[in-house]
């Protein structure tokens, strides 16, 4: 149901137009000609019903791209885990570089859709120029490595995101995400573990690292199958020798967990503790934390990237990421008999479906309950 009404102002007679439909919000619009009053109550009853209609608020012409990332950051960010926070921030810093300066108003699907070609078709630009002979001459670096789907679906779901808080806050009633091309398809299974020479190969080339950190990191991940920020946020607080156990805080999940901390690992660690409380005994100014795993100053965690490299390189390693040490527990612990369950609790998930993907490893472990079963009944 549409009704114009008309009002005499002191500047002339104007027309407001008022198109109601049960079950979509009330549409207003005034203009200075009667004609124009009827044609766009005409044109948006009928896209209405054929569902073209765009509600577009005022505020989606003023506010940016770049306005919404900046309160995303201020108000939602914090309150997510600090490796999140880290990830999300890179994907926040290029759409506020690419479409920052945009209306919300203005950005189109189409305009996302070729953004984000233009991201895959740029690559992986990490990679830098090495030095191949030792003689301070680099030399090129490989082209690029193609980003993976894994990583364009993170660069999408972000700016989604953005869009949805948009729209939470009053700031935009459209959602050009709804047009954008959706990266499905994406495999993230990866069980990529060292063999027995393998693994011996790498906590050799750790014990002789120059980062004399490295090695408990290396073993602390493979005892407990914990991720690199979970291990290198400890605080000599999180952990209690006495008792066998380290509690992680800054998880992926963000929950809390205890891990026990025994055998080698127990050993390691006394030794690490040692030294870590020397360094901060020695430190005139104090700081407020102090961290399992300090770099030199004692301010933050160790950095250890660069000495892990090396350490990889030095085993020999192909194809394999320090989060593959989580993998490698989660497949030592399926080979030996452990339950899916099991294995899920060890590596702090709250699904079985993360580890579903070790079952396979686990098939002798079956098939000796089956047996065992068959004996019982037959």
């Amino acid at each position: 149901m549409a009704t114009i009404q008309k009002r005499e102002r002191k500047k002339g007679t104007v027309y407001r137009a008022i198109v109601r439909i049960k079950g979509f919000p009330e549409q207003q619009k005034t203009f200075k000609r009667l004609t124009d009053a009827k044609l766009w109550v005409q044109q948006t009853e009928s896209d209405i019903r054929k569902g073209e209609f765009k509600n577009v608020v005022k505020t989606a012409g003023k506010k940016t791209l770049k306005d919404v990332s900046e309160r995303y950051r201020r108000d939602v960010l914090p309150h997510k885990a600090d490796t999140t926070q880290r990830m999300e921030n890179t994907f926040l810093t290029y759409w506020e570089n690419a479409l920052g300066d945009y209306a919300l108003s203005y950005i189109e699907p189409e305009t996302i859709n070729e953004k984000l070609r233009e991201l895959a078709a740029a690559g992986d630009g990490r990679r830098k120029t090495v030095d191949g002979n030792g003689n301070g001459q680099d030399k090129p670096a490989p082209p690029p490595a193609p980003k993976s789907r894994k990583t364009l679906k993170h660069y999408r779901d972000t700016l989604a995101l953005l869009f949805k808080h948009a729209k939470a806050w009053g700031w935009t009633a459209s959602d050009p995400m709804e047009g954008v091309t959706p990266i499905t398809k994406i495999r993230n299974e990866r069980t990529r573990y060292l063999d027995d020479d393998e693994r011996k190969a790498l906590l050799e080339a750790c014990k002789a690292s120059d980062n004399a950190q490295l090695y408990p990191i290396v073993v602390f991940a493979l005892s407990t199958g914990a991720r690199k920020n979970e291990v290198v946020s400890l605080t000599l607080d999180d952990l209690d020798l006495k008792r066998g156990s380290a509690v992680f805080r800054n998880t992926k999940n963000g929950d809390t967990r205890a891990v026990p901390v025994v055998g080698h690992l127990k050993d390691v660690l006394e030794d690490q503790v040692k030294t870590t409380k020397a360094l901060y005994k020695e430190m005139e100014h104090k700081p407020p934390k102090r961290w399992l795993f300090p770099r030199a100053d004692g301010q933050s965690p160790i950095d250890i990237r660069k000495a892990w490299e090396n350490a990889r390189d030095a085993a020999g390693l192909v194809d394999f990421r320090f989060h593959d040490l989580r993998h490698s527990t989660a497949s030592y612990l399926a080979m030996n008999g452990a339950s899916q369950l099991e294995i899920a609790e060890v590596l702090g998930h709250r699904t079985l479906q993360m580890v579903r993907r070790y079952a396979h490893l686990s098939e002798s472990h079956v098939k000796g309950l089956v047996e065992k079963l068959d004996e019982k009944f037959f």
